[in-house]
């Protein structure tokens, strides 16, 4: 399951060339982060203080800002990237804030931001991808995939 997720900043005034991030949710990540999830409220039980926990992860494609300008006389990468917005836009993003693209759905390079520190958020019913785009002082987070998102993208594996 191929997933576009919306991405917010730290910073009101800047969000590194991260407007969305792509995911490939595919049943290994999916009951990866279930399992992740299942160990958390497990803690919980222990410790009711416990709110979230984070893993190293790199499993986002990409971070990436579909209306930013491609480079000059890259004439093919201006119309996919106009491209990807519209398909956003038809998804409805801005209010679903996590939507399933279609297989086929690829980012230009030139869209996507170069980022760092990649950790996995782990919360009691979802998971949500943190980063840090290279060369800033911000950190940005994508919206949370709920845990039944998890359970059918884990379920396509049987």
């Amino acid at each position: 399951m191929r997933i576009a997720l919306k991405v917010t900043s730290c910073n009101e005034y800047s969000n590194g060339g991260c407007e969305f991030a792509l995911l490939d949710l595919t049943p290994e990540v999916a009951s990866l982060a279930l399992r992740r999830i299942a160990t958390l409220r497990d803690q919980k039980d222990l410790d009711p203080d416990i709110d979230e926990t984070y893993f190293w992860a790199y499993f986002v494609e990409c971070y990436f800002d579909p209306w930013a300008e491609s480079p000059a006389g890259e004439k093919d990468v201006e119309i996919t990237s106009s491209a990807v917005g519209d398909i956003l836009d038809e998804l409805d993003i801005e209010d679903n804030e996590v939507v399933r693209v279609p297989e086929s759905f690829l980012v230009p390079p030139g869209q996507c931001a170069v980022v760092e520190s990649e950790q996995m958020v782990v919360r009691i019913d979802s998971v949500s991808f943190t980063a840090i785009p290279r060369y800033a002082s911000l950190r940005v987070q994508t919206a949370e995939i709920p845990i039944t998102m998890l359970e059918a993208a884990a379920a396509a594996a049987f």
